[in-house]
């Protein structure tokens, strides 16, 4: 049976650091996470060499590079590939999230961060985060404009519906602001969000009047604000309640 012969680059064991370009497109380098590298590798040596353009464009391994530094190391072991183009942003970005998809340490904000560069929707939603982020989470903020999370650490989410997105994002910013995060939790407003596009389906007056009885529970900071069993039934319930008023 004959093999599919597959792209090999070259090892270089004495790469030198100062030849290196990082990566504008990479997640945010977390100096914490470096200081924690540097001490594996002062435990265990180079187990693992980063990966580079021949161009000596950063592909894998930002932190290991950060943290060599900091043990005043000159030069990293590299595996040098030469069928990315870095001159091409998204070639380069697409390359970094396809070798990062299964790392847990990429997280939702830094693939949001990185696909906004060159996906205006991505933007849109990273802006509003920025601008709400002491009041939202970033899932949430996600949740409330993305149509799944299937294709999202591959940049191919859509926003689903802006102007009903921007809505949720203004009366849960309020809510968090004036109740606080211990009133109105996360998860809760993860299933607030659910019920607006599964159940009330984009109606305005529908969600104006849910975010009322929102209000409300977390003023009297009722138990079932902060109740991940009974949040959402009780938000479905006074749904039911509003709409059977309403054709009446």
């Amino acid at each position: 049976m004959r093999t599919t012969e597959i792209k090999r680059g070259e090892f270089n064991a004495y790469y030198m650091i100062s030849k290196l370009k990082m990566a504008n497109v990479n997640r945010d380098i977390f100096t914490q996470h470096a200081e924690n590298f540097k001490d594996k590798l002062t435990a265990n040596g180079w187990m693992m060499p980063i990966v580079v353009s021949s161009k000596g464009d950063v592909i894998e391994g930002h932190h290991r590079i950060i943290s060599a530094k900091l043990l005043n190391q000159e030069t990293i072991p590299a595996y040098i590939v030469d069928w990315v183009d870095t001159t091409i942003e998204t070639e380069h970005l697409n390359c970094i999230i396809s070798l990062n998809n299964g790392n847990r340490a990429w997280t939702t904000l830094d693939y949001l961060k990185a696909f906004s560069k060159e996906n205006q929707d991505y933007k849109k939603v990273y802006d509003v985060y920025l601008k709400n982020s002491n009041n939202i989470s970033v899932g949430n903020v996600v949740n409330c404009f993305f149509t799944t999370s299937n294709g999202f650490k591959t940049g191919k989410s859509t926003i689903k519906n802006l102007d009903f997105s921007m809505f949720l994002i203004g009366q849960i910013s309020k809510l968090v602001a004036k109740y606080g995060k211990s009133n109105v939790q996360a998860y809760c407003v993860r299933e607030m969000i659910t019920v607006a596009f599964t159940k009330a389906y984009g109606d305005y007056n529908a969600m104006t009047y849910l975010f009322e009885e929102y209000a409300l529970l977390a003023k009297l900071q009722h138990p079932s604000a902060t109740s991940i069993s009974k949040f959402k039934p009780l938000m479905e319930f006074n749904l039911s309640k509003y709409n059977r008023d309403a054709n009446n």
